[in-house]
């Protein structure tokens, strides 16, 4: 009985140190001003972007730096960390073109200036760590190859500064392989995104159904062999009208006579409060690292705020 008793202590007390660890992960542009940011809802924000040069070896300076020095200095102050996410699908060179990191992955001499460029500019801006958003390495490419090489010096470099690697990768399919499983060693965790799944047939449909959720781990977890505490569930605060069409941030769909607690208004798809507690629970049942969002800037700040529930859910209240 009392052994019985230690142990039901021992998986409390884990479950509670699991949960106080549940990353709260936010894209963030700079448009979203530094004052509307909920820190006290957040552990991490990946700002977005930077961008490679057209040789791809080295990062374009920001044109306007303050934002980000006054993002780190205010998050730094309550304790959360700040990422530089570098890429994105609008990399430069028209969506989904990603010449620029397949050029400098090539050669090892490509990598290495690149790794100095990203050592430099975390260095410079105090960040603490790096979010590798190159959509996407090819499973049928040497680019899948040269990305395990280019993630393992740079995670070597960065863990030896007492910083971090991640890398945003898709939610499933054929492209997720470009991610080999030779890289997770080198990877802190990665981002999935669980969004944007409305490709294909044209028909309207869910772009980020809960189903897609369930679908995404399963394919991360089991098929690839991810470690649970190496993945990251990707969440939409926005939502979308069909295939191609941009998105429309949570927020302006409430302004427009959205539920907070629906998935579909008036055309548009979307995670409403509901499924979002859904989805966070799917992240701690399957004892994932934690969730992460796009964008920070489409959240409301009421009691309507999606990172309000991502908190109290992921935080038991």
């Amino acid at each position: 009985m009392r052994k019985n008793l230690l142990l039901l202590l021992c998986l409390l007390s884990f479950g509670a140190v699991a949960q106080q660890n549940f990353k709260k992960i936010a894209y963030c542009v700079p448009r979203t001003p530094i004052e509307e940011i909920p820190f006290q809802y957040l552990t991490h924000i990946n700002y977005s972007f930077a961008i490679p040069a057209k040789t791809g070896d080295t990062l374009i300076p920001l044109e306007d730096d303050s934002y980000l020095k006054s993002l780190v200095k205010a998050a730094h102050e309550k304790e959360v960390k700040v990422f530089i996410s570098i890429g994105g699908w609008g990399i430069g060179d028209g969506g989904g073109d990603d010449t620029r990191f397949h050029k400098m992955a090539e050669t090892a001499e490509g990598q290495a200036r690149f790794i100095k460029s990203t050592m430099d500019f975390v260095n410079k801006y105090h960040l603490d760590g790096v979010d590798l958003d190159w959509e996407y390495p090819d499973p049928d490419h040497r680019s899948a190859d040269d990305f395990v090489t280019l993630c393992r010096v740079l995670y070597q470099q960065l863990h030896a500064s007492g910083k971090e690697l991640t890398a945003a990768v898709v939610s499933a399919g054929k492209q997720a392989y470009g991610i080999k499983e030779e890289v997770y060693p080198y990877m802190d965790w990665l981002n999935i995104m669980v969004y944007d799944g409305d490709y294909g047939p044209k028909e309207l449909k869910h772009h980020s159904p809960y189903s897609m959720a369930v679908r995404c781990l399963d394919f991360w977890l089991n098929d690839h062999n991810l470690p649970a505490e190496k993945c990251v569930l990707g969440l939409p605060f926005y939502a979308k009208k069909g295939f191609g069409n941009f998105g429309f941030p949570y927020k302006k769909l409430l302004q427009e006579g959205a539920s907070p607690y629906d998935d579909y208004w008036n055309g548009h798809f979307y995670n409403g409060m509901f499924t979002i507690e859904r989805k966070v629970k799917l992240a701690i049942e399957k004892n994932l690292a934690g969730v992460m969002v796009w964008e920070l800037s489409h959240d409301t700040q009421d009691e309507f705020s999606l990172f309000k529930v991502i908190y109290e859910t992921s935080e038991g209240q």
